[in-house]
């Protein structure tokens, strides 16, 4: 009898951790990684898919397993232990148990470990469904009364993948099962990934922006077009922190008396607007150009149409770029880098480690570590890297020449 007893209690602690942890697996686990496998024919693939479809079986069986088992050791184990223990011991053991093998450690373990635990797991929830289906068919209609009575509808299930779930599909579709170009899954990955991107990191910065006063002439104001090549500049008042509007270089040959005459309304948008807000908005009011403003006003930037296309395509030669080239190399340890260029691309074009931080451009590096903006010819030295300064203002850094070790 004693044996009896102890089987009971251990055998319904084992299946209270495992309907505990398989409800919390099969509510966590990636459905892409679940269509993955059903593509390649895994066998317990199909069976986590039925769950997942309806997800109502998986939670009626773990939750009628769980209490069943749960009811079953702990009075089992009253019965037993109270033979040895005080029953204040026996209750307070039993409620230990209970809450860290019986909740706790199962939904923490299998939670972490779920794209790989409910292949396991999902075949003794088949033959506990099986089981427990008339129990599951009565707890179903229960619950749904209550819905009614509280006038909530069952809904669909709604059947949809998250970011994350996006993600994996496109890194295994890509380096698994070949489906997806790299390019294309690169394209994929930067439009989740623009939802999150701010007007701070697609915007023209302050100082490149090239701009004209309402007081140029005409004539100026054609020279400056003809000088940079660009069809379209912002108009300021005073200084760039007052911009009134922007100017189309079209509108020039329409013979107008003044600049003013030919002055349009240009967007005023925040540096922490969202891209793809701002992108709806350039579409519903048919323009392609907004100037960016800081938390206190002034001009932060400028930014259109193409650089926002940028941030899904990559760089895109126009009007606002300002060097073809990036990176120019002078020998085989020795490169010429235009100070813009984001750290991520620098390591990649380079083969170097550079660390990011609290920037993210080359400019942005040499300022965290040097807190100046250098001179020409000014060097600095990082992980046997030199950087020597060979051009530069008195307000930023314009090129590089990168020395990379010859070991």
């Amino acid at each position: 009898m004693q044996v009896y007893y102890l089987t009971v209690i251990v055998i319904s602690l084992v299946l209270s951790f495992y309907f505990s942890g398989t409800e919390t697996a099969f509510v966590s686990v990636n459905k892409v990684r679940v269509e993955l496998w059903r593509r390649q024919r895994i066998r317990a693939a199909q069976l986590i898919y039925n769950f997942l479809k309806k997800p109502e079986r998986f939670l009626y069986t773990t939750l009628v397993g769980n209490n069943i088992f749960n009811v079953a050791f702990a009075s089992f184990a009253t019965i037993y232990f109270n033979q040895y223990l005080n029953p204040r011991l026996t209750w307070l053991g039993i409620l230990l148990l209970t809450i860290f093998l019986g909740e706790i450690i199962p939904k923490t373990l299998f939670r972490s470990l779920a794209d790989w635990v409910v292949r396991g797991a999902v075949y003794p929830l088949e033959f506990f469904y099986r089981l427990f289906y008339p129990f599951i068919l009565i707890v179903s209609h229960i619950s749904e009364m209550f819905l009614r009575l509280f006038g909530v509808q069952r809904g669909e299930l709604q059947r949809f993948f998250s970011k994350k779930d996006i993600e994996i599909l496109l890194y295994e579709s890509q380096d698994m099962v070949r489906q997806i170009p790299r390019r294309e899954s690169e394209f994929l990955r930067r439009i989740l990934e623009m939802r999150e991107l701010r007007v701070r990191d697609a915007m023209i910065p302050r100082t490149e922006i090239v701009a004209v006063s309402e007081n140029m002439s005409l004539k100026e104001v054609g020279e400056i077009f003809t000088k940079h090549g660009f069809t379209r500049l912002p108009v300021y008042s005073g200084t760039l922190d007052n911009v009134v509007g922007v100017v189309f270089l079209k509108d020039l040959f329409q013979q107008p008396r003044s600049l003013k005459d030919i002055i349009r309304p240009i967007m005023m948008v925040p540096d922490s607007k969202r891209v793809i807000e701002l992108l709806s908005e350039f579409r519903e009011n048919n323009t392609s150009i907004a100037i960016v403003v800081d938390e206190y006003g002034g001009t932060a930037g400028l930014v259109t149409t193409e650089d926002l296309v940028e941030e899904l395509f990559g760089e895109i030669q126009d009007e606002y770029d300002m060097a073809p080239t990036l990176v120019r190399k002078l020998d085989d340890h020795t490169y010429s880098v235009n100070a813009r260029i984001e750290i991520e691309q620098l390591n990649r074009e380079l083969g170097i480690h550079l660390p990011e931080g609290n920037y993210e451009t080359l400019a942005g590096f040499l300022l965290y570590h040097l807190g100046h903006i250098p001179r020409r010819e000014e060097e600095f030295e990082f992980q046997q890297i030199k950087f020597i300064i060979t051009r530069a203002t008195r307000r930023k850094i314009e090129w590089v020449k990168i020395v990379l070790p010859r070991s």
